[in-house]
């Protein structure tokens, strides 16, 4: 019986071995058996039970297939991932076979933007002061990070965000009006909207009326690809324009540098960070900002903690507010509301955002918090009331996803 190859992918080396109706798939750190092509021709079945490091026998074909692989991509948003799929690699065992990407070593392998950083399984090498202890800092450590790694405090962390906060100042929250309705967390409570009225000044602001357009370039299902034409681009790169004008962000990025979180420019960090497209389920389908500025369905309603999506959707009837559980005040610049919602047929049980603050404010909380305290909760403090702001990491530095937490 014939047996014949479904797929050969570099790095990973996984094979699918058909026969008739049966395929199986191989991977990963060990291969149990798989089907390799002999140089000479024909195909010859192998049973291995060894690791990734000393598991085949390398014929010309293979070696062509790992050499070729190791062109043309790039490891940003890929450390520590074992992808099948890409013709490159990024993670630790990827020397052993030559199928590195160009820039595995300075994007993986270094501590540029990482020092301080909470231990990331995915990355090859820490940065943190705790990496000496467990010999896995990254060669340029003491280098980038003075060897100490300079921890953020909860206290520094309480202080820098209170000090943003005092710094906003195109805050439209007193332009809002607002009726919460029905508490509770089942049933539609809320006969009306959330937002009853948002004047056309409120999103006209220097700041929102660019976000807006980067908004409306994305689409929620996660399984459609994004295609980003050079008009988008262009309004994502006026919108870090406008943002990276503002106190706020000048804040966020002096103090990124002093805790040595940050070596480059913030700007070029929150490019790469939140607007890199990444594979949840389709490949290309989603970003950190599509995450958490605009929203995402997968059945549910995913991500989505901005107000100003929020006020556009529910205008345009697209969403229907249920009820809210729970909020903390910001003073006169904003509020924090945790919320219930269906949006255009799929439902957010349990969602939080801020309300009425400048997007500025947010994007800065939540890469301060997402530098410092990734993948955790971090304490952040505004008009004197302390809460929670929860960051999640995807493909090692790229956001995930990132929300107020209320207490």
């Amino acid at each position: 019986m014939a047996m014949l190859p479904c797929l050969l992918y570099s790095y990973q080396y996984f094979v699918n071995q058909c026969n008739g109706d049966r395929c199986h798939v191989f991977g990963g750190q060990k291969w149990h058996e798989a089907v390799v092509r002999s140089y000479k021709g024909g195909w010859e079945s192998h049973h291995f039970t060894t690791t990734r490091a000393t598991m085949i026998t390398t014929t010309p074909l293979v070696l062509l297939l790992l050499s070729a692989g190791a062109l043309g991509q790039s490891c940003v948003g890929r450390c520590g991932v074992n992808d099948g799929v890409s013709s490159c690699q990024c993670n630790s065992v990827c020397s052993n076979f030559g199928d590195c990407c160009g820039d595995y070593e300075a994007v993986c392998l270094s501590c540029k933007d990482r020092c301080g950083e909470s231990y990331l399984q995915s990355k090859p090498c820490q940065c943190n002061d705790k990496c000496g202890s467990y010999s896995n800092c990254c060669k340029d450590y003491d280098e980038v990070c003075g060897g100490g790694g300079q921890g953020v405090t909860d206290d520094d962390l309480h202080t820098i965000t209170e000090e943003m906060f005092t710094a906003e100042v195109n805050s439209v929250y007193d332009q809002l009006t607002l009726d919460f309705q029905g508490k509770g967390n089942s049933g539609d409570l809320a006969p009306g909207p959330l937002f009853v009225s948002v004047p056309e000044s409120a999103l006209s602001g220097p700041t929102i009326a660019p976000l807006m357009k980067v908004q409306d370039n994305y689409i929620p299902s996660v399984s459609q690809a994004e295609e980003q034409d050079a008009t988008e681009i262009a309004e994502q790169n006026a919108f870090l324009d406008a943002i990276m004008n503002t106190e706020v962000m000048k804040l966020a990025e002096t103090f990124l540098h002093s805790k040595n979180l940050l070596t480059g420019s913030l700007r070029d960090k929150l490019d790469e960070m939140w607007f890199t497209l990444y594979k949840r389920k389709h490949d290309q389908s989603s970003s950190g900002f599509e995450h958490v500025f605009v929203g995402e369905q997968d059945g549910g309603v995913s991500g989505f903690h901005n107000w100003v999506n929020f006020q556009k959707e529910e205008a345009e009837g697209d969403l229907n507010y249920f009820s809210w559980m729970d909020s903390i005040k910001l003073g006169t610049k904003g509020e924090l509301l945790m919320n219930r919602y269906n949006w255009e047929g799929h439902m957010k049980n349990i969602g939080s955002m801020f309300i009425g603050t400048s997007p500025e404010l947010e994007m800065a909380t939540y890469t301060v918090c997402f530098l410092a305290r990734p993948d955790s909760l971090c304490p952040v403090q505004m008009s004197n009331q302390q809460f929670h702001v929860q960051t999640w990491t995807i493909f090692g530095n790229l956001v995930g996803s990132a929300y107020p937490d209320i207490p």
